[in-house]
């Protein structure tokens, strides 16, 4: 007999004495299981993910047998002596809080008595069963109700020697059979896993994990999701670096004790630390000081890096919350929410160090925000779509505003766009006619000089020595061709359509919901409404108005949307209906956000 079957005979012969002394405590035990099968249903697979990170795992595989049937197995560290101790007892872990561990309460291989009947175990050269049947006739007690799945090993035998851990697990009636897809961010934290394979029947899922220090690639089929690692005390700041991952994220983000939480954070990120956790591990007990601790951290890495201009994910993170949620309405809350604490800290910690930029009330073009902030500001604090948001991080993050008149002062105005020229001319007479200030000479000077500049003379016609009005460029049909035709994206997007069979008419001016209707090069009657993007991985909105339009009319009502300018441009269309496409429900204007959208569109054409 081996060390550890040894172990775990004399283990069974301790428990079945304890049973003698103190049958009432086996009742209870059984009564804990049935409310974890209330509480732990959904987090089966993530609990035992947990353990196999913690076992030292790099490869962890479920496979669906059948008829309510399912292996779970790892390559992590074989049981030993106290880990089927820790097993059988409930609330036991050889593991503590923090440290090298993810988990220390001791429910994650007990969680499967949530959905579990029977559960084999096979590790080392020893394989046993966790069996109500079989302990109750051990037990001697024929009451099976009383007896709880996992508390008695029993049928224990020698085996072959395995690597790591396996459990063979056949459900009860009333609960599903294998684990359906893990939730990416499951893995996104862990410290040893870096390849997840779930298959059934009919499919298969592989997660990939790619780790270092400052960065965690997860690879999905052909997907793919970067994020970036910011750490700060005893906080992981994971930042989303393209769509995919964005649209994991949520423009809400999320909140997880190394796996994810049910909790919000207000900011597009995924926060993770050594938070107490409810009974359920689904929600963050934010009056903990441990919870606290990690929101303050986590708001002074993020912090850090909005001041930073050299820093890698400083322009990334700007441009995130910006795209954001409104933050007035995290701060607003009236409970003690993560989100609510997590936004708090960090207008404490941008307004006690502040940036050695500013906020725009007028847009700026990437030139001028480098003349006026040598040290590097963020460029997309000052596009002009950016303007609202701005202003509410301004008001939020307590950021101050630019002295055009000292920056004025300071600058050669030569220096700046022609853009900004005109819109500080615009800005400063203003200033004059609402406040009756009177103009330095400095200001006097661009308004005049930019005034003069914006007289269009005529042009003449050297022929005749007339003038005339020039003609608009003619079409070659291209779409880089369209869009300088046209200027408006609805238009360019309905003359482009139409040349290649579509037959559109521009219903923009009627308020109905969409842009252009018709029908397509089949026949097919159609609606659509035409969207403008800087980039494929651009966020976009839908009103509540244009939504329901298109729930009514699923297939026949699509987006075109337009992607860029000039000869790098593109058409795009999609179905917004599709049930697989990410959209989130955002509170600014109560509209719908497209994120990870150009996964599923079809390029119509580009230039």
């Amino acid at each position: 007999m081996t060390g550890l079957m040894a172990a775990v005979a004399a283990l069974q012969e301790t428990l079945v004495r304890e049973h003698v002394q103190a049958p009432g405590l086996f009742r209870e035990i059984s009564r804990m299981e049935e409310l974890l099968a209330d509480t732990y249903r959904d987090r089966v697979p993530y609990e035992l993910l947990q353990n196999s990170d913690d076992a030292g795992s790099t490869s962890v595989v479920v496979e669906d047998l059948g008829q309510g049937r399912f292996r779970w197995s790892n390559d992590g560290r074989p049981l030993d002596a106290a880990d089927v101790e820790a097993l059988c007892r409930s609330a036991n872990s050889t593991k503590s809080r923090g440290g090298d561990s993810i988990g220390y309460r001791g429910i994650g291989f007990k969680s499967l008595a949530a959905i579990a009947s029977r559960i084999e175990v096979r590790s080392a050269d020893v394989r046993f069963a966790f069996d109500r049947t079989a302990a109750a006739a051990l037990l001697g007690d024929p009451d099976e109700k009383a007896v709880p799945l996992i508390r008695i090993p029993t049928e224990v035998h020698t085996d072959a020697p395995a690597d790591g851990v396996a459990f063979t697990v056949m459900c009860r009636p009333d609960a599903t059979g294998a684990p359906g897809v893990l939730d990416p961010l499951s893995v996104l934290f862990l410290r040893n896993v870096t390849r997840i394979r779930t298959s059934t029947a009919t499919a298969r899922q592989d997660i990939l994990i790619e780790r270092d220090t400052s960065r965690v690639v997860l690879r999905l089929g052909e997907d793919e999701a970067a994020f970036g690692l910011l750490r700060h005390g005893v906080a992981t700041v994971a930042v989303p670096l393209d769509a995919r991952a964005l649209a994991m994220t949520g423009v809400r983000g999320r909140l997880a004790c190394f796996l994810p939480l049910q909790d919000e954070v207000g900011l597009p990120v995924i926060i993770s630390g050594d938070i107490l956790t409810d009974p359920s591990r689904t929600h963050a007990v934010t009056a903990d000081e441990s919870t606290r601790r990690v929101l303050a951290d986590a708001a002074r890495a993020i912090a850090e890096r909005l001041r930073s201009p050299g820093d890698p994910a400083f322009e990334r993170l700007w441009q995130l919350v910006l795209d954001g949620e409104d933050l007035r309405s995290v701060m607003v809350s009236t409970t003690a929410s993560a989100g609510k604490l997590l936004v708090t800290s960090l207008r404490e910690e941008m307004t006690a160090r502040r940036p050695s930029f500013a906020h725009s009330p007028l847009p700026l073009e990437p030139q001028d925000v480098a003349v006026i902030f040598p040290g590097g500001a963020p460029s997309a604090l000052y596009e002009p779509r950016s303007q609202a948001a701005a202003r509410t991080l301004k008001a939020v993050l307590g950021l101050r505003s630019i002295d055009f008149a000292a920056a004025l002062a300071e600058t050669d105005p030569t220096m700046l766009s022609d853009a900004l020229r005109s819109r500080l001319s615009e800005y400063f007479k203003e200033l004059a006619r609402t406040h009756g200030r009177k103009l330095t000479e400095a200001e006097s000077r661009l308004v005049h000089k930019t005034a003069s500049q914006e007289e269009t003379p005529a042009v003449p016609d050297p022929a005749e020595g007339i003038c005339v009005t020039k003609a608009a460029p003619r079409s070659d049909g291209s779409l880089a061709s369209v869009l300088k035709r046209w200027r408006v994206a609805e238009l360019a997007a309905k003359e482009y359509l139409n040349q290649l069979g579509w037959t559109l008419r521009d219903v923009s001016g009627q308020n109905v919901g969409y842009d252009l209707e018709g029908t397509d090069p089949q026949g097919k009657p159609v609606r659509i409404e035409v969207k403008k993007v800087d980039r494929p991985d651009a966020r976009f909105a839908m009103t509540n108005n244009e939504m329901s339009l298109m729930l009514m009319e699923p297939g026949g009502y699509l987006l075109a949307i337009v992607v860029g300018d000039g000869r790098h441009a593109q058409l795009m269309l999609l179905d917004p209906s599709r049930d697989d496409l990410p959209k989130e429900r955002v509170c600014r204007r109560w509209d719908w956000e497209f994120t990870d959208w150009s996964r599923f569109a079809e390029t119509i054409g580009s230039a």
